[in-house]
């Protein structure tokens, strides 16, 4: 039985890592293969060092020694490969993978089709831990970034030698795309709601009731989605997520670990077709920062939303991170979290970003005039600053909705990103005008969309 969660809370972590980066650690994904001369190496000299921790131990003998076989080596470096390849491609950025070590857990159900068992897996990573070739944090008394209870479910990265390891091979952070391709997706347990409404934190439960039509409209979705054949990821299955009421979130979520949209790298999606086309990203520019302008009464400028007269053009990056952090917390973000990349907190002060933020958008000094007051009132008060992103993830998320019903109208399918949409690249045009249609019915003004291509061609040396 689970211990209770505020007693691991007050406990001090058993561990030196980062404790908010190992909360938003991924499902590790076992579809990914090595592929090429570097990665098939580095595959090599890995599971040759792990021959002595897992190999069978013979009978004793006092006859002569025979020739030292090794019956299990192909097995053993196919293993060692698909462990590698679900770690390093997010291996390079830092990033944490996230496994149950508990065998009766849901990631080891027998209907995801994986194609490495759990005795097997735990065996050979519990010997790349022991070599120092993986971190490890043990998962007991895990919970994830919305605080729900994880079990076993561990932490594992590329170790620092297994990272040297990898570059002495020849594979590297550029190279990565190409080195550990999605092969095999794994089929997504399709067990989940299709709307949640997640409570408030610390709410004893959630205000609203789910409505039919969210759910008709999730059947109609998945229904349409089932209908194309989708490549280059795991078959789509979503869930509708609020939080604490429907005028809060309602982004559609893409589940399982090799889903297109949280556990593929843009350039991973590159590979994604639709009944064998190639797709576009059809996406709402500065989506939050053009909806906050209507809202606040004004209108969609035109240029360079994230262009600020008084900031060096060539910190656009640092500024568009400006706005994510303080449309997150509610209120103009004066000092760099922690956890903001350092090339950008070392680049430019917060601070001079948002004063030139402030004079060119004024409205920015008061963000909490974007909710309407009748929804406000529903949220706990310590949670009223991070209600002011969650609102505007609704009106995203609403804008999208009515676009994704637009394009299935016309019989056309879309796989919904955040502030985007992926259709086969013959259908971008009408979905930009199903985003801008739809923008203009519910903000009275439309929002700027692009259109870019997610996909290429593949060439001989990248997999097929």
């Amino acid at each position: 039985m689970d211990a209770p969660q505020d007693t691991f809370q007050k406990q001090p972590p058993s561990h030196p890592h980062n404790t908010e980066e190992l909360q938003e650690a991924r499902t590790l994904s076992l579809g990914r293969r090595p592929h090429g001369e570097a990665a098939e190496k580095l595959v090599a000299e890995v599971a040759n060092a792990l021959r002595p921790l897992v190999a069978r131990a013979g009978k004793p003998t006092t006859a002569a020694p025979k020739r030292d076989r090794d019956k299990g080596q192909e097995r053993r470096i196919q293993e060692t490969g698909i462990i590698i390849a679900g770690l390093m491609r997010s291996g390079f950025r830092g990033n944490w993978q996230a496994v149950h070590e508990g065998s009766g857990r849901w990631f080891w159900d027998k209907g995801r089709d994986l194609p490495i068992g759990h005795n097997a897996f735990w065996k050979k990573a519990r010997a790349m831990i022991e070599l120092g070739f993986l971190d490890y944090v043990p998962g007991k008394g895990w919970k994830n970034v919305w605080g729900d209870w994880q079990g076993e479910e561990a932490r594992i990265r590329p170790s620092a030698a297994l990272l040297q390891l990898a570059e002495s091979c020849g594979c590297n952070r550029t190279t990565a795309v190409t080195d550990w391709p999605l092969r095999h997706p794994a089929p997504v347990l399709s067990d989940c709601q299709p709307v949640s409404i997640k409570p408030f934190p610390d709410a004893a439960q959630q205000q609203d009731t789910v409505p039919k039509s969210l759910t008709d409209f999730m059947a109609r979705l998945s229904a349409a989605v089932g209908c194309h054949r989708i490549a280059g990821c795991a078959a789509p299955v979503f869930q509708m997520s609020f939080t604490g009421s429907l005028d809060f979130g309602g982004r559609i979520y893409a589940k399982g670990a090799d889903n297109y949209q949280n556990s593929l790298h843009r350039a991973d999606r590159e590979f994604i077709t639709i009944d064998g086309e190639p797709v576009a990203e059809v996406d709402i520019s500065a989506s939050f920062l053009s909806i906050a302008l209507i809202l606040s009464g004004g209108t969609v400028p035109d240029g360079d939303l994230y262009g600020l007269p008084w900031v060096a053009p060539s910190h656009r990056a640092a500024v568009k991170q400006w706005f994510v952090g303080t449309f997150g917390i509610g209120k103009p973000c004066v000092r760099w979290p922690k956890n903001t990349p350092p090339d950008i907190r070392d680049s430019v002060a917060a601070s001079a970003i948002n004063k030139a933020a402030i004079r060119r958008y004024p409205f920015l000094s008061d963000l909490s005039r974007l909710v309407p007051a009748e929804a406000i009132a529903t949220v706990p008060e310590d949670y009223r600053p991070k209600a002011v992103g969650q609102f505007l993830t609704c009106v995203e998320a609403q804008i999208l909705r009515h676009a994704l019903s637009l394009i299935m109208d016309q019989g056309g399918v879309a796989l919904p990103m955040h502030d985007a949409l992926i259709v086969p690249r013959s259908w971008a045009d009408r979905a930009r005008e199903a985003i801008v249609q739809a923008s203009k019915e519910r903000l009275g003004q439309p929002l700027r969309v692009t259109v870019s291509d997610a996909s290429v061609s593949p060439t001989p040396n990248l997999p097929k």
